[in-house]
């Protein structure tokens, strides 16, 4: 899948997301920052929306956007949409108690934003609480709207507590779209719509990824993302356990002929580290924090192969930018990666 082709044609558009990168090199959300920058070179005319986090001004440029932070709470208290929040951080009644205030300001700073941009198009990122924003926008008036979904806002719609609120703002969106067939299925499932009525709007490729030869040296693999249940890194780090067991190993050698390196934060990552130390993978496994996307794409280069071991995931964008960089990729047959990697 290459970089989309946007027609020449004016418009406004103005984004509303609860994450959106906080500097040019923060690795949260990079591919919101992708899509902005292809609309602007499509001669479009982009605006962000998105929570702010702490240390943040209300208004500043992210990837040549101009973008205004909504704040909610304190900022130590603003751990919704960054610092391991996001959908999961719900499940906790402390993180519950902020969703109200979160939807609040993103309903009043949405309002003014359409009053001063005064956009085309308002293009909503997650059901959750994106297009619940939408939904609360009065009817008369208002732009064009559109929600896309991006994997785990769909399941965690499909739940019974979030349904109904969920198939009420997919339904007061003028457009619905998903990031991949499957995931675009499974929303018609979750929100209760009749076949094909989510299209698919698959994210754009950073164009500046071409195959490159593969390094010298042992195997080494490189998996990457968010310390999370979803992305599934434990059963990574239990298959690698597999290979070191005495039934395979190679009586030539002493170490296994293989690498990884496991980059990622998150709330799961010390529960990860002590399990690769319980499993015996020593010196095998490397942990580094989260990249800046140059830092992380040169990665991908001194490696051999991609894992992608997510328990769900709507479209799998590192498995995309390792495939464009000719990279062979190794991922979980679920979601949006059964698009992406041909078995």
């Amino acid at each position: 899948m290459g970089t989309a082709i946007l027609p020449v044609v004016s418009i406004r558009v103005l984004h509303l997301t609860a994450s959106f990168p906080r500097s040019d090199t923060d690795p949260t959300a990079p591919f919101l920052a992708d899509l902005t920058r292809l609309q602007r070179d499509a001669g479009w005319e982009v605006a962000v929306l998105a929570a702010h986090d702490q240390g943040l001004p209300s208004r500043h440029i992210v990837g040549g956007a101009h973008v205004r932070r909504a704040r909610y709470a304190p900022d130590r208290f603003e751990v919704l949409a960054y610092r391991g929040g996001g959908h999961r951080s719900l499940r906790s009644p402390a993180h519950a108690l902020l969703l109200p205030g979160l939807l609040a300001s993103l309903i009043a700073n949405t309002v003014a934003e359409i009053r001063r941009f005064r956009p085309d198009v308002v293009h909503a990122h997650w059901i959750l609480p994106s297009g619940l924003v939408l939904a609360s926008l009065p009817k008369r008036g208002r732009p064009r709207t559109v929600l896309t979904m991006h994997g785990n806002d769909v399941e965690l719609a499909s739940s019974k507590m979030a349904r109904p609120v969920a198939r009420a703002a997919a339904r007061r969106a003028d457009a619905l779209l998903a990031v991949s067939d499957p995931l675009a299925r499974r929303a018609d499932e979750v929100l209760g719509l009749p076949a094909s009525t989510v299209s698919v709007a698959r994210l754009p490729v950073p164009s500046e990824l071409t195959p490159i030869p593969f390094p010298a040296g042992p195997l080494r693999l490189l998996a990457a993302g968010r310390a999370s249940h979803e992305k599934g890194f434990d059963v990574l780090l239990a298959a690698l356990a597999l290979t070191t067991g005495p039934a395979l190993a190679e009586p030539a050698f002493t170490e296994p002929q293989w690498r990884v390196t496991l980059v990622t934060e998150g709330p799961e990552r010390l529960r990860l580290e002590a399990q690769a130390a319980r499993s015996g993978l020593g010196d095998s496994v490397s942990f580094l924090p989260l990249q800046p996307r140059a830092a992380l794409f040169d990665l991908m280069r001194e490696h051999h192969a991609v894992v992608v071991p997510s328990r769900s995931e709507g479209l799998g964008m590192l498995a995309l930018e390792a495939l464009a960089l000719g990279r062979p990729v190794v991922a979980s047959q679920v979601g949006g990666l059964t698009d992406v990697v041909t078995d």
